[in-house]
Formats: C-alpha cells, structure tokens, sequence
C-alpha cells in the first residue's frame, strides 16, 4: 500500500499530525501498536488526573468539618473509581478513532518496522509514504535490581492495573509522576513514601514552588526521603523490603517505579537513525531526523516530556510536510505539576521578579486554599519573560501567562487587563502591578 504521510505512533503528537495532514489534503495511515491516543491518554495524562479528581473530592470530603460540613463515614470502592476512568478513557480513545473515521485515516494495528526511509512493514505487509513521522512515544525505566512484575511492583504504564487499593505504597522517584502519584494515592487513604535520590523533590523546578508542594505532601502523611537511593527489593511477610542507600529499609505493600522514562524506538533499527547519548532521535528545527523523508516529535526526541508539546510538533510538523512553512515557530510550552497545590511555569526562570501571595485574593479564601503564590519574571524593560505559579488550579492559569509571553507583553499591558472579582485569575493582574508597585491588595 502507498500513502502520503505514515504516522507511527497514536499518541497526542501521532493522532494530531494525522488529523492535520488528512486537513491538508494528505493520504494518511497511522500505525499503533497497543490502543489509540498512545500513553497519555490511555495509561498517563488522562487517567491520573481522574484519579487526582476522585483525590481531591476524598480531601475536600476529609475537610468538610471547617466549612460546617460533618460525613460521618468515609468508604472508598477502589474497583467503581478504576471502572469509571476506564469507562472515561475508552470514550476518549473512541473519540479520536471516530475523528480517524471521518478524516479517512487508515489506522493499521501492529509495530511498525522501519525498512527505508519510505517504506515500513507491519505484520509481514510493506507499507509505503513520501514521508514517515515517528511519533512513538516513551515507555518507563526500571531499576537494574528493580523490576516491574505487574503484581507487586508496577511502573505508570500499568499502575491502573492494581489489584487491590494499596493500604502502603512506596514510590521510587519524586519527579512529576512520583509527586502525582503520591498526592491521589494518600489522599484517597494509603500510606506512601517516596524515595528520591535528588536532594528535593521535583529535581529541576524552583525551590520556593517545590516547597509548597513538599509542605502539603508531609501534611497528608507522606515520607519523604530525598538523597536517597533504592539499592533492591526483597519478599518479607508479604510485603515489600526496599533496602536504602544509608542501610535503612523501608517496608510497603506496593511498589510504583516513577524514575524516568526511555524512547520507544522498537522497530527502528533498520535505518540508521541520528540519536542522543540518551537514545532518543535527533531532529532539526524542522523535526526532520538525518534521513531525508523521515520525520520525528514528541517524546522519542527528548525532553520535556509534555503531551501539548507532542501536539504542537504534530500540528506543525504536518504543515511543514504540506509545505505550508519551513520550521517550527517559536512556541512556549507550559510545564504543569499536578499536585497539590500544583505548580505550572512557562519561559524564563531568571530575571527580576514580583512575587504576589495568592492569601491575598479573596476567592482563595473561600475555596480554603491560601497556600502559594504566583511570581511573574521581566527584564530591564518591564517586558514579560517568564511565570511561576504554585496554588490551587495553577494549571488553568497558566494559558493567561502562555498567552502573555506569546505576545510580548509588558507587566503594563497586563495590568490593564480587567480581570473578574473575586477569582483565582486576579493573582495575575495583582503580581503585574506589584512589580510596578501599584499592587493594591498586597504591600510587597
């Protein structure tokens, strides 16, 4: 078979650049190993915030006592919540295979093996496009004397697939899924303790953000070990025996590998693709690899692993394939945590700054969380550059920022937003002015 464009990969970077290629008037297949929408949508992004949502519900249940709200009894039925974010998921995944349908899509199940730089064969059948784009994704690391068994200890690709709710669960690694992880499962009443070789958690993100996230975690009873390494895990009384760097052991019923994740370049050894030291494929500014015809985005090329970051290279990728434009525009891709509170930044992290405490704003007050604060970085000409913020609903801020970045502005135009009283979005408008000291509700 002959095709314009093959996709490798479902996933948010794979199904966006398909869509927008079929757009363009493309023949497109795309080629998917396991199910539709690849990672995030099926074992990632998608699932762990419907978990954090049933979280967040469990904490503000736990909480009701300060707002005159008393339940008497708390019960969580473990198999209706995972049987909810399947039912949840499955109609997502139905929802891009039906987008597939009606751009005409072809969807081949199976793995792609690269042959040449136009052709692929899947399943013994020779598939062959003018151009291919690897959108293949990442999968978990594992620890040498660590391994995942899918009984007692489980990576984030099948977390899901627990058995039983965990009454202890231990987390090796407190990056972004680590912290994830360990905000839903002890909010919803498991002990968890993480264990991080770093010396904070969430290795790379500011300090002062990290440590509103670390302050609520050890309020809802997790532990918390930075510099630390696990060295193996032995069977003791049914539970799990990590043994630690500095001879300590820590006891738990299960264990969730959260220590990074690896390109999933199965299948592509045939063509002698470019890669980092790190093995993920090297791309231009184009998202071309070194083998003319053949295209790559998302997590197979590396850091950051970010879904929208995944979509905006699919989405322009299939322009660049069109000869619609010549490169990627510049774009600024948010990093979100979804904690709690979470944090989310965008652009620079040095600079001047306003910091504006988000116990200033009214509506944090009556939502009962005060915690954090939103800081926004400029240059010498007052000109945005950069915001970090660490509060409740951080991650539906953060756009305002994106928005504010892509365009250029100063901490002036944006103190000339009129924004609505009383929300969270006010912090913004407050931190603007605050850098200009003419914030009103807070003396900085």
């Amino acid at each position: 078979m002959k095709y314009d464009v093959i996709v490798i990969g479902s996933g948010p970077g794979g199904y966006v650049c398909a869509i927008r290629l079929s757009q363009l008037g493309k023949r497109v297949a795309v080629i998917e190993e396991r199910d539709v929408g690849g990672t995030c949508l099926n074992r990632g992004c998608i699932p762990t915030k419907a978990l954090l949502h049933a979280a967040l519900i469990a904490r503000e249940i736990k909480n009701g006592e300060s707002f005159g709200i008393s339940v008497s009894e708390f019960n969580l039925n473990f198999e209706k919540t995972k049987a909810w974010i399947n039912q949840m998921v499955s109609k997502l995944r139905s929802g891009i295979e039906y987008l597939f349908k009606s751009y005409k899509i072809e969807l081949i199940k199976g793995r792609a093996s690269l042959i040449s730089s136009h052709e692929i064969s899947v399943k013994n059948e020779k598939l062959e496009a003018e151009n291919i784009v690897i959108a293949s994704g990442s999968i978990p690391l594992s620890i040498p004397s660590i391994q995942p068994n899918s009984r007692k200890i489980f990576t984030s690709d099948d977390i899901f697939n627990i058995a039983e709710f965990p009454k202890s669960l231990i987390i090796l690694g407190g990056g972004a899924i680590g912290v994830e992880m360990a905000t839903a499962f002890s909010y919803l009443g498991s002990e968890v303790t993480i264990i991080e070789m770093m010396d904070q958690l969430l290795p790379g993100f500011p300090k002062d953000l990290v440590h509103v996230v670390e302050l609520s975690l050890r309020r809802a009873g997790v532990k918390i070990l930075l510099n630390t390494k696990a060295e193996n895990c032995e069977y003791f009384n049914d539970k799990l025996k990590i043994k630690l760097s500095n001879g300590d052991y820590v006891k738990g019923d299960y264990v969730l590998l959260a220590v990074g994740r690896r390109p999933n370049t199965n299948g592509l050894e045939l063509v002698d693709l470019k890669l980092n030291e790190k093995g993920f494929i090297k791309v231009d500014e184009s998202m071309r690899t070194n083998i003319s015809g053949i295209f790559a985005i998302g997590d197979v090329t590396g850091l950051p692993f970010l879904a929208h970051k995944a979509m905006e290279e699919g989405y322009y990728t299939a322009e660049i394939i069109a000869g619609l434009r010549n490169s990627m525009p510049k774009l600024f891709f948010p990093h979100v945590i979804y904690s709690d509170p979470e944090i989310a930044i965008i652009g620079s992290c040095e600079g001047r700054f306003s910091k504006f405490p988000l116990a200033a704003l009214g509506r944090l007050h009556t939502l009962g969380r005060t915690e954090g604060f939103i800081k926004i970085i400029y240059d010498e000409a007052k000109k945005i550059i950069g915001v970090q913020i660490v509060g409740h609903n951080a991650s539906e801020l953060i756009g305002e920022a994106s928005l504010a970045l892509f365009n250029s502005m100063s901490l002036e135009d944006l103190s000339e937003v009129v924004h609505p009283h009383p929300t969270l979005s006010e912090g913004l408008l407050e931190a603007s002015r605050l850098g200009l000291k003419k914030c009103i509700h807070y003396k900085g």
